[in-house]
């Protein structure tokens, strides 16, 4: 069982979206997979086309006192996906006080079954919290999600990759001389860091979230959806030389 993670460097850089589309991409390669969302904002959800108004997650089971995964949703026969759900003042103030105790999400991970799901994909937080702080211990690999701009750029330069973090541009615009030059100076400062799959910006992938479906499921066609497929067969390759 793979455990994939990916995070925003910071708010707003797509990484929701990336991971709802690359799950669906991996399950179109015919492997099983299961979603979970550790942000309190509860977004995943809305790239599968789940009810608003359905708060359930695995939050909201451990909240209850219930068993964590139950809460999860199928969408089809390969694609499995855990909402946050509500509770996360109580869960995030539980889990402080625990974390110390024992690995949490190790535990849960050690609980699911790994005949059942070929990957985990989890979407961490671009805000740092005591999920994030686990889960940077646990998964294998790591997708810190960026876009080409002076933000990034900056933000960047004041950090140090870990040894199983991947770096991976989205919504990059080839027109854009800024983002050209800051892709070249990433590509050489930043070479082994670096995934070779650029995700380009695409009107399809907000389409998608209006139709509450990734852009894979959405619009497999379109630019994006062809470089989520890209990644995911990257993703693939490193497995199978691993």
């Amino acid at each position: 069982m793979n455990v994939l993670a990916l995070q925003g460097l910071r708010g707003g850089t797509g990484s929701t979206s990336l991971l709802a589309a690359l799950a669906e991409a991996l399950t179109q390669a015919g492997l099983n997979v299961l979603c979970i969302d550790l942000d309190p904002r509860n977004q995943l959800r809305l790239h599968f086309n789940h009810p608003w108004r359905n708060n359930n997650g695995w939050a909201t089971a451990e909240a209850a006192g219930a068993v964590w995964h139950e809460m999860a949703f199928a969408l089809g026969e390969r694609l499995t996906f855990l909402p946050y759900g509500q509770g996360a003042e109580v869960i995030e103030a539980r889990e402080r006080d625990r974390l110390g105790t024992f690995s949490l999400w190790g535990h849960r991970l050690a609980e699911l079954d790994p005949h059942r799901y070929d990957w985990v994909l989890v979407d961490v937080p671009s805000a740092c919290s005591v999920h994030q702080q686990e889960m940077r211990r646990l998964a294998p690999t790591w997708l810190t999600v960026t876009h080409c701009d002076a933000a990034c750029h900056a933000l960047l330069a004041s950090r140090e990759p870990d040894d199983n973090e991947y770096l991976l541009v989205n919504r990059f615009t080839p027109r854009s001389l800024l983002q050209n030059d800051l892709l070249a100076a990433w590509q050489h400062q930043y070479a082994d860091w670096l995934v070779p799959c650029t995700i380009h910006q695409d009107e399809a992938m907000f389409e998608a979230l209006a139709h509450k479906r990734s852009v894979v499921g959405h619009r497999s066609d379109s630019l994006a959806a062809r470089d989520v497929q890209r990644l995911a067969a990257w993703l693939l390759a490193r497995g199978a030389m691993g």
